[in-house]
């Protein structure tokens, strides 16, 4: 009795436990399709450091002219798609019952996150050494130092403070300007050239100081590296 007793319990313990939760099979079919589309696009972008990003030709330093890339759009295509397939990697190695061939996708998606640092890296060299190239190439023909833009991050946007102001005629407002790097980082060492649309209605000086001398609107802008940041000055008559 104790017997059937002790087998019943462990039969039915056995079928009571909670089952485990197994992907379906649209499931399967959606991330195939999605690793399919990763793939094909690693296969397309990957690699757009070692390939599409040209550094100066040996010897710039004798040329009058040569071409190479100084931006950095192709390495930051590469971090990203290295990037990608790493993160496929790592959802693969997290849940493998979920995934055909777990192992193989883990060990393709590191493989080619490792092949997109490199060409990112790599890409990055290259398109700081040509606007290096570049600013030597432009001193060679007879600009100043002074006069070319700084080394360094291109501007992305230049976001003037305060963007809409109201002055009464003769009054003063002091406008200030910051330049961001395409990561959205500050990049506070750079000059800006003030100027206004109208200089009768408002001027701006090289600090960007407003002054107002009659009613109406400008557009005060502040340029650095040809990318021009905006605020609107309204000029009302004298109090």
């Amino acid at each position: 009795m104790i017997g059937a007793k002790w087998a019943y319990l462990t039969i039915n313990t056995r079928s009571t436990r909670c089952p485990c939760v197994r992907p379906t099979t649209s499931y399967r079919s959606h991330m195939r399709l999605n690793r399919i589309l990763l793939g094909l696009s690693s296969l397309l972008f990957t690699g757009c450091g070692f390939l599409l990003t040209n550094g100066p030709p040996t010897g710039h330093e004798q040329m009058d002219s040569f071409s190479c890339t100084e931006q950095d759009a192709g390495p930051i295509l590469d971090a990203f798609t290295g990037g990608a397939t790493v993160l496929v990697a790592a959802s693969a190695a997290a849940k493998p019952d979920w995934h055909d061939n777990s192992g193989r996708i883990v060990a393709v998606g590191l493989a080619w996150g490792v092949v997109s640092g490199f060409s990112a890296a790599n890409g990055f060299k290259k398109a700081k050494r040509c606007r290096a190239a570049y600013r030597q190439l432009a001193i060679r023909h007879g600009q100043h130092p002074a006069d070319l833009p700084p080394e360094g991050p291109f501007v992305q946007a230049v976001v003037v403070s305060p963007a809409d102001t109201r002055l009464a005629v003769g009054e003063q407002r002091q406008l200030s300007a910051m330049a961001h790097a395409s990561s959205g980082a500050l990049m506070p060492d750079r000059p800006f050239l003030w100027s206004s649309s109208n200089d009768a209605i408002a001027s701006v000086s090289n600090a960007g100081l407003v002054t107002a001398h009659a009613a109406g609107t400008v557009v005060i802008a502040a340029n650095a590296g040809n990318v021009v940041g905006t605020a609107r000055i309204v000029v009302t008559p004298p109090r």
